[in-house]
């Protein structure tokens, strides 16, 4: 499975190369977004198409989200198209209501977990934690712009989510 695995990330990589491995000393930075939903978990996960390992995608206007392995279960690899650049994408922790995915193959070694946590029986709250190495990013300047570009995308990203999911 692994050597699978392996070999659908350098296909879907292409021409590109594989970056070196996350720099040291790393400055790993941590974006949380949440949301309310008036719904129970469950519904709420559906509804923002949490069991679709591509469902995400209409949320965050991916250019492209297209599945290489898997359906989403751990190991699963989907390839997603963030304006001009393909990111390959691997599911690296799973539970009924969350999924993790890390970007292995790029030098701030990218990790966001997508999840719908009960609050009562009848709400639930939507959370989407994103965290990187921003070392890699550049100057001072630069990683303030990479982490409010990502704070207004995702942000608007949970509230369509939420929308969606307390939709009548």
């Amino acid at each position: 499975m692994r050597k699978t695995l392996a070999t659908a990330a350098l296909l879907a990589l292409g021409s590109v190369t594989a970056q070196a491995q996350t720099p040291q000393p790393a400055d790993w930075t941590i974006l949380n977004f949440t949301a309310s939903v008036n719904k129970p978990a469950d519904i709420a996960w559906d509804r923002i198409g949490g069991h679709d390992w591509c469902g995400i995608a209409r949320f965050l206007d991916l250019k492209s989200c297209t599945i290489m392995s898997g359906k989403g279960e751990l190991g699963s690899l989907r390839l997603v198209e963030v304006g001009p650049n393909k990111i390959v994408e691997m599911a690296v922790a799973r539970t009924p209501l969350s999924y993790t995915y890390a970007q292995p193959f790029t030098p701030i070694f990218y990790h966001g977990t997508m999840s719908v946590e009960p609050v009562d029986a009848t709400h639930s709250r939507i959370v989407y934690t994103l965290i990187w190495n921003q070392t890699a990013v550049g100057d001072a300047k630069a990683q303030a712009d990479a982490r409010e570009s990502r704070q207004r995308r995702f942000q608007i990203a949970v509230d369509k989510m939420a929308a969606a999911a307390n939709a009548p």
